[in-house]
């Protein structure tokens, strides 16, 4: 059962209840009937007739109500308690209330510690920051079983205590207590209104009302993410608890927003990087530099390296693979060439560097320190933009070589993988490539035994996957039996030899071996194979040959087996897993060709089409034709 008491005109900020005047003036009267609909909210109603344009409105401030359950951990609860008032408030056009969000800056920024009520200078200070009146305060007295909540109304200027009620009732009925409420008093304030406004924020009990306050305090602190997931689950638990639904939606907007800002905030220091380190390469050479300074240019040098690579994601697919897109070839191809420049550089620059500043002991060479460090200013702006980690990379040519060969960057975030790469675009780099693996091999020969073993096993695998990709299986497999004849008790001596069984088709993976032998089941017709091997020469084509391998690939199956009793019937699979891959690369020119010829002509339908484009390329549907 739901009670509402009056509590006297105390004052219980000192002043004398009998200087609170009999006959107030009507914007007061109606004020106070207002706050009487307190914790509830009314929709906004039309203003009475007797209403006078620019009439006065009264400036309320709903502060937090202080919590004397003895429980510290409903603290939290003065916040969503607030917050639901001033919403409910702020729906009646007759008075003006202060945002929550206003009244939590201001008491951070006066570092308002809420001990009991708050004092009459302390409510003075808070009014005069917010432009405030009128203030509503109280405290929450019990919650469970029956809940109590004591309200105030405090006129700032004197510090008087105009009003004082206090609400219970149980606390699992918050949203009838708010209606009940509504409805008294909203009456007695326009009894000419037809149909009574429904309560706004809805809050269905105080458990709820709890765990939507612990989201708006995670907000307050400024920690987004964590409040949007807090909020999104009050969201689910109470789904027509109406604030916190509006409040997700507000935290939504606002992490977009935030996410926005933190790009082009990182885009502004990436573009100021990139052009610090083009400039100190330009002005700066290693022949010149002291320890220091050459340290500092091979970190400019990585970054500007890592800087190109973000140039190169712009010109690929956004989803993997990463291929070229249509129409972005030269501009792909360009950035490429510029980085590999550097990256020749690069590989110089660290080789002299090793050679003039690294240290002898126990017959190995090594540095001091691999961290490569700048001025604390421009590390800061590294930290912000995620380039690094800035350190002396005793893999160099490996790395630049795994680029070249295979398009794998790195570009300070999570890197990528680009295709083609710039050895499938250019034969000349290819053989740069190869080479620098060459080297890597031979630099070996003067480590330790274990470190020797580690690298050779490192560059001449790489050598073997990078042929092996390029269709050049038997040269692969001699790169990987060179590593086994040099350390026959390897430890990798196995992984090493199944590599070789797979690309003769022979592996412990069927899946790998089909792959691996997919031009032969392709030649013979195999269904086994070339359903077992399709999707994986696919990917190899497209990573080596780009988008419009996806359409050649089918085309080729379909001119030579097209008519194979056995393959057939899942002609139509492959063509779709072709014509998607195509579309999801930017070639939509290619997903239409296919599935409204040929996709059509082996059954497909043109529900199957659509659902297709919808579910899976969307970016690929074609506007329709207006109506003549």
């Amino acid at each position: 059962m739901m009670r509402i008491e009056k509590m006297g005109n105390r004052d219980v900020m000192g002043a004398n209840p009998s200087r609170i005047p009999n006959a107030m003036p009507r914007v007061l009267c109606l004020l106070l009937s207002l706050l009487l609909t307190l914790p509830v909210s009314v929709e906004a109603a039309e203003a009475p007739e007797t209403e006078k344009a620019g009439e006065f409105k009264p400036v309320v401030a709903v502060l937090y109500f202080d919590n004397n359950t003895g429980k510290p951990s409903l603290d939290v609860l003065r916040k969503g308690f607030a917050d639901m008032m001033v919403t409910d408030l702020a729906m009646v056009r007759q008075i003006q209330v202060v945002e929550r969000e206003k009244l939590q800056k201001l008491l951070e920024e006066l570092r308002v510690q809420q001990s009991g009520y708050f004092d009459p200078k302390t409510v003075q200070r808070i009014g005069q920051g917010i432009g405030a009146q009128f203030a509503v305060t109280g405290s929450l007295q019990a919650i469970d079983p029956t809940l109590r909540i004591d309200i105030r109304l405090v006129e700032i200027a004197t510090s008087k205590v105009l009003l004082a009620e206090k609400v219970t009732g149980k606390k699992n009925q918050l949203f009838d207590l708010q209606q009940q409420l509504v409805s008294r008093f909203v009456k007695a304030l326009l009894p000419k209104l037809e149909q009574l406004p429904r309560p706004r924020s809805r809050a269905p009990d105080v458990d709820t009302l709890l765990s939507y306050s612990q989201g708006i305090d995670l907000a307050d602190q400024g920690k987004l993410q964590e409040a949007s997931v807090q909020l999104a689950s009050v969201v689910s638990r109470a789904p027509t608890f109406l604030l916190a639904r509006e409040r997700h939606e507000e935290l939504l907007a606002r992490l977009k927003q935030a996410e926005a800002r933190r790009t082009e905030t990182l885009t502004d220091v990436t573009e100021l990087l990139g052009q610090k380190a083009e400039r100190f390469l330009l002005e700066n050479n290693m022949a010149e530099a002291d320890e220091k300074q050459g340290a500092m240019l091979l970190a400019w040098r990585l970054i500007r390296m890592q800087y190109l690579a973000r140039q190169l994601r712009q010109h690929l697919a956004p989803e993997h693979p990463r291929l070229i897109l249509p129409g972005h070839e030269s501009q792909a191809l360009a950035v490429m060439k510029r980085w590999h420049e550097q990256a020749r550089a690069y590989v110089q620059e660290s080789t002299a560097y090793f050679q003039r500043f690294a240290q002898e002991l126990n017959g190995s060479r090594y540095l001091s320190g691999t961290t490569l460090k700048l001025s604390p200013e421009d590390e800061e702006r590294v930290r912000q933009a995620k380039y690094g980690p800035l350190s002396f990379d005793e893999e160099v040519r490996l790395h630049v070589a795994r680029a070249l060969l295979l398009g794998q960057f790195d570009d300070g975030m999570d890197g990528f993988q680009a295709g083609p790469s710039l050895s499938d675009l250019e034969p000349a780099v290819e053989e740069a490539g190869f080479r620098l693996l060459e080297e890597a091999v031979e630099d070996a020969a003067s480590l330790q035994p274990q470190l020797r073993e580690l690298r050779v096993r490192r560059a001449l695998e790489l050598h073997g996957d990078a042929l092996m990709r390029k269709g050049r299986m038997e040269e692969a497999v001699a790169r990987w039996q060179r590593f086994l004849d040099m350390f026959p008790t390897s430890n990798q001596f196995n992984f090493i030899s199944n590599k070789i069984k797979t690309a003769l088709g022979m592996g412990n993976n069927s899946h790998a071996n089909a792959g691996a032998t997919f031009p032969q089941s392709l030649e013979a017709c195999d269904k086994s194979g070339i359903l077992e091997g399709y999707s994986q020469e696919l990917y190899r084509r497209q990573m080596t040959r780009g988008y419009k391998s996806a359409r050649e690939l089918f085309v080729e199956l379909d001119t030579r087996c097209g008519e194979s009793k056995e393959l057939r019937p899942y002609l139509r699979s492959l063509l779709t897993s072709s014509a998607l891959s195509a579309a999801k690369a930017g070639d939509c020119a290619t997903f239409h060709e296919l599935m409204t010829t040929r996709f059509l002509a082996l059954n497909g339908s043109p529900s199957d089409i659509a659902g297709y484009l919808k579910n899976y390329v969307p970016h690929c549907q074609r506007a329709e034709a207006a109506a003549p």
